[in-house]
């Protein structure tokens, strides 16, 4: 589900841009997006204080692993 527009953070490169929120699996995060400048899919929203949640971590792997296959 689509739920608006939302600012990312790459944690790869530090770049922030703007972006669609939508659901990830049916939960309450936002899919990430890959980030327009180097490429890489481990961006999250940005946080408060624009701290990134230790959940997308485990995004993050998932990603990695599924792209792996």
């Amino acid at each position: 589900m689509v739920r608006g527009i939302t600012t990312f953070k790459c944690d790869e490169c530090g770049n922030t841009f703007k972006g669609v929120d939508m659901e990830w699996c049916a939960t309450v995060f936002t899919a990430p997006l890959q980030c327009p400048k180097c490429g890489s899919w481990h961006t999250a929203p940005r946080g408060f204080f624009g701290i990134i949640n230790p959940i997308y971590k485990g995004i993050w792997k998932s990603i990695d692993e599924s792209k792996k296959e």
